[in-house]
């Protein structure tokens, strides 16, 4: 009995080493340098910031569009 305990001890002993070292292992190969992340922050915050811009830009314009009256469809009523 006291060798079950041992060899089960030892099992998960060695488990628990083994997820340790892969985690580190993991962690460090996909470590990411904290100046190419505010990089790429800042490059999807800029490509946000201009697609609203064009965004307000064409509302603005279909508003203009759809807001003016329709000179050929006046002209054909009042016929």
């Amino acid at each position: 009995m006291t060798r079950r305990a041992f060899w089960l001890t030892v099992g998960f002993g060695l488990g628990i080493a083994a997820a340790t070292r892969a985690r580190h292992r993991v962690d460090a190969a996909t470590a990411v340098p904290a100046r190419v992340v505010d990089r790429l922050r800042r490059d999807v915050a800029d490509a946000v910031a201009d697609g609203r811009i064009e965004m307000r830009g064409r509302e603005a314009a279909l508003r203009r569009v759809f807001a003016a009256p329709n000179v050929d469809e006046d002209d054909t009523a009042g016929r």
